[in-house]
């Protein structure tokens, strides 16, 4: 029995860092700027990441260009065990992000991107020689969004989403191997509205979708997801330039679980950041934002501390000018998540994220 509950812990360990919970948080959000701000991006939308934030954002880019966004993640769970058991599960990932937009014609932008919404791998380290437990799972997504400018104040986007899920797990000491993959579609819908020169708002309706995965057939390969559920999400924010320098940004998310049958909470989120502009190159960024437990208790959860899911992450940024045409991102992410203690044996959760943009305009 123990070793039982052994098994599904680790797999839960490693399918919730490596999958689930990249699909969501800050593991979906691309971009080092748009991280800066905490995430409070819905209102800002002024790089290509506007493909996922909010498309609007695209109209008022007339510039024909291209964005590369690279983010490493660092997430390893780690006990205070001396029972002999393994006492740390690494996982780590390196998202990419591609985007690319034009001009279609003076109020018309059109953007193309590839992106990866979550994934990595996960393994237990510290298991005897020739035994080994490893997950992998990733979500791909494939974007194409329009947005036309109404006039100098109003603008609104759409957009369309492939997402990919790739689904794997091996535990040769409980003869669990397989490998399979799904696809999803969802949509998106923008709107901007700037009503003074300082204050811009942006509203955000994105569809959801359910990638079911292929049910597995050999009865010794038990799977331990069947899929994943994309909420229906709502966001409405707002951005104010305080002074010259300083602009402060908000945003508020509802993501709705409960318009399929996935067994997760509805939750909301809070975002908020501030760029300030040290000189004319250069903007200096502080943000913060929070990202819900979705899980609700059951028997397969029971067996951990899902509050450990309640995170907060604070982020910190720069974002550098080199040139007219080309600019440089940087973002480092830390998230403060609740340790657990469970028979006496400390877990804990430390979660960190670099992310770097590289973006030139032609």
């Amino acid at each position: 029995m123990k070793k039982s509950v052994f098994c599904m812990l680790v797999a839960f360990f490693i399918l919730s860092f490596s999958g689930l919970s990249y699909a969501r948080g800050p593991f979906i959000t691309p971009g080092a700027r748009a991280a800066g701000y905490g995430t409070a991006f819905v209102s800002i939308a002024d790089d290509l990441t506007a493909i996922y934030y909010n498309p609007a954002g695209l109209a008022y880019q007339k510039s024909t260009q291209v964005m590369v966004t690279s983010y490493y993640v660092s997430a390893n769970a780690t006990s205070d065990d001396t029972s002999g058991n393994p006492t740390k599960y690494e996982t780590s990932a390196l998202i990419p992000f591609l985007g690319f937009s034009t001009p279609f014609n003076e109020t018309t932008t059109v953007a193309f991107g590839v992106y990866a919404a979550g994934g990595g791998g996960g393994k237990v380290q510290g298991l005897p020689a020739g035994l080994k437990i490893e997950g992998e799972q990733s979500f791909m997504v494939y974007n194409v969004s329009v947005a036309k400018e109404i006039n100098d104040k109003l603008s609104i986007g759409i957009g369309v989403e492939g997402i990919e899920m790739k689904d794997k797990l091996v535990a040769n000491m409980y003869s669990i191997d397989y490998s399979r993959s799904a696809c999803g579609f969802q949509g998106n819908i923008g709107v901007m509205y700037k009503p003074v020169d300082k204050l811009s708002t942006g509203f955000l309706l994105r569809s959801g979708t359910y990638i079911g995965l292929p049910k597995e057939q050999n009865s010794s390969n038990p799977s331990f997801v069947n899929g994943y559920t994309y909420p229906m999400t709502m966001e409405l924010g707002a951005s104010y330039r305080v002074l010259d320098p300083l602009n402060v940004a908000f945003a508020v998310s509802y993501n709705k679980y409960s318009w399929t049958s996935a067994e997760y909470n509805d939750t909301v989120q809070f975002r908020v950041g501030t760029e300030y502009k040290a000189t004319d190159k250069l903007a200096l960024h502080l943000g913060f934002f929070t990202d819900p437990n979705i899980y609700k208790n059951s028997d397969l959860y029971a067996i951990t501390n899902i509050d450990m899911y309640n995170m907060q992450y604070l982020c910190l940024g720069a974002e550098y000018n080199v040139t007219a045409a080309m600019n440089l991102g940087l973002t480092y992410t830390h998230s403060f998540t609740q340790d657990v203690v469970d028979d006496g044996v400390t877990y804990e959760y430390p979660l960190d994220m670099v992310r770097f943009d590289i973006g030139y305009k032609f």
